[in-house]
């Protein structure tokens, strides 16, 4: 729940925000609200609980970087690092990662993954992988490949057979294959991953 001093801080902000188009400092937060210009310590950590909440979204680096969520926003606190070798400190973090994009966008679409062709890039069968559409893919993107018209597989695409397109398998017992261009269509980039477990669901964002 949201203190009284941080709910003036909303209010400031969204007032900003409709009027210049851009989020104020801490500084001028610190001023509007009636603060010391020097208490952006007290304005960060009230900021930082906003975010949290999902009232506020961080959507760059740096300075001026708030906004408010949108009807495609989606956001989750980033409560700190959790060590999954050897155990480490535990350090609070105040973020909140946006996958709003990622599950709502207009050209995305899911695929279940059968098989185990690309358990070396994490993808496991049974997972769902969220794809975009698009029929064009660079030099070792994952994508969705329909062969023949017929065969949707995924894979990582390369060009670098001349006059081929080949399609390799992130397994080390599986071994590549070139195609012919015309024998390929590119029907979507991988971008992200929803693994269930016990009826969790795990997102993973692809980089």
């Amino acid at each position: 729940m949201s203190t009284p001093l941080q709910n003036k801080i909303y209010q400031f902000i969204t007032a900003y925000l409709d009027a210049h188009g851009y989020s104020p400092s801490f500084e001028e937060i610190a001023i509007g609200v009636g603060m010391s210009a020097r208490s952006v310590s007290l304005v960060s950590r009230s900021v930082h609980a906003l975010v949290n909440e999902g009232r506020l979204v961080f959507y760059k680096k740096g300075h001026r970087n708030l906004k408010l969520p949108d009807s495609n926003s989606l956001s989750l606190p980033v409560l700190g690092k959790i060590a999954a070798g050897s155990p480490i400190e535990a350090i609070p973090d105040y973020r909140a990662i946006d996958v709003g994009w990622l599950l709502k966008g207009e050209t995305h679409f899911v695929l279940e993954v059968k098989g185990d062709s690309m358990i070396d890039e994490g993808i496991l069968n049974g997972d769902f992988v969220i794809c975009k559409h698009t029929s064009v893919a660079k030099e070792g993107d994952i994508v969705v490949a329909l062969v023949d018209q017929s065969d949707a597989t995924l894979k990582r695409v390369s060009y670098q057979v001349k006059g081929m397109v080949t399609l390799i398998p992130e397994n080390p017992h599986l071994k590549p294959k070139a195609y012919l261009p015309h024998r390929i269509q590119i029907q979507g980039l991988f971008i992200g991953l929803l693994r269930l477990n016990n009826k969790v669901t795990y997102v993973e964002q692809s980089h």
